[in-house]
């Protein structure tokens, strides 16, 4: 018995290691601008502010995930974190919706109780980190249901094909080491809107997008272990299914947002490579699509 425990501490250390390599690895400062350039970090874009969520694992003080945080709407304009097995674990959804420690109550959407409708009837509350990426323990999976990481979704959009996404990424973390995923919303040109239990208006996305970053030691694939997947999605309706309809490369993707993903990919392997990771047309490797 206390041999099989030991193993099985050993097993949950070495997960945890190649998830959070020690270069990736500063502490967390819980402010703006106080987050080193983790794989998964995007830049800011117009100089908005970042936070970032640490976390215990392990016994180990880890990144949990960061945001890009846009005030005037009360949405993140991305959401950015590493996804590994450590991460994940048998939890169920806590359900636990509430305020961001890291903003006033106020200056965040208050989201208890669901949204009300605002001027294009009602609207699902979308996670940007799913809940079901952090399922470890019931501490982790609850910093997921914070308003902060909060948009208003079209409900079949919500749990048809961003959901089937988001399953399938879940599933690549189970090939990989570590993925590095950002997920975000795009507000340019949003008509519509919801009201949050306080009375606040919420823009409606008009799109959504995800990259991802795969890193896996040894692998024939991709560049010096790395390769790359993006996705656009108007937010509209689409097949409940998951297709490769709508992925893009990675540089396909920035040119569509107008900002850098990946940002300290480059510092790792090197400009050239990086741009290769990012530029490649991930609809023609056959991995993703397994």
């Amino acid at each position: 018995m206390k041999r099989s425990c030991l193993l099985s501490l050993l097993a949950f250390a070495a997960l945890l290691l190649s998830c959070t390599q020690k270069t990736d690895q500063p502490a967390v400062g819980p402010g703006p601008d106080t987050v080193t350039p983790w794989l998964e970090l995007p830049a800011a874009p117009g100089g908005r502010e970042v936070f970032s969520h640490s976390c215990t694992l392990g016994g180990q003080t880890v990144r949990n995930y960061s945001y890009c945080w846009d005030a005037s709407s009360r949405e993140a304009l991305w959401v950015a974190y590493p996804l590994c097995g450590a991460y994940l674990g048998k939890t169920s959804r806590t359900e636990a919706w509430g305020s961001d420690p890291l903003l006033p109550a106020g200056s965040q959407q208050n989201v208890s109780g669901g949204y009300r409708e605002g001027n294009n009837g009602w609207y699902s509350r979308g996670h940007q980190i799913p809940s079901a990426d952090r399922t470890a323990n019931a501490s982790l999976n609850a910093t997921t249901f914070y308003g902060t990481n909060m948009t208003p979704q079209d409900s079949d959009f919500n749990a048809g094909t961003w959901a089937a996404l988001e399953s399938k990424v879940r599933s690549w973390a189970s090939g990989s080491d570590t993925l590095y995923v950002v997920t975000g919303c795009v507000l340019d040109g949003s008509k519509y809107y919801v009201l949050d239990r306080s009375g606040n208006r919420v823009p409606v996305p008009t799109a959504y997008f995800k990259a991802v970053l795969r890193y896996r030691r040894g692998t024939t694939l991709g560049r010096a272990g790395y390769m790359a997947t993006a996705f656009w999605y108007d937010h509209a309706s689409y097949p409940k299914a998951f297709t490769n309809s709508q992925a893009i490369s990675v540089t396909e993707l920035e040119r569509k947002l107008g900002y850098t993903l990946f940002a300290a990919l480059p510092d790792k392997v090197g400009a050239s490579v990086a741009e290769g990771i990012k530029s490649e047309n991930p609809v023609t490797v056959n991995w993703w699509w397994q």
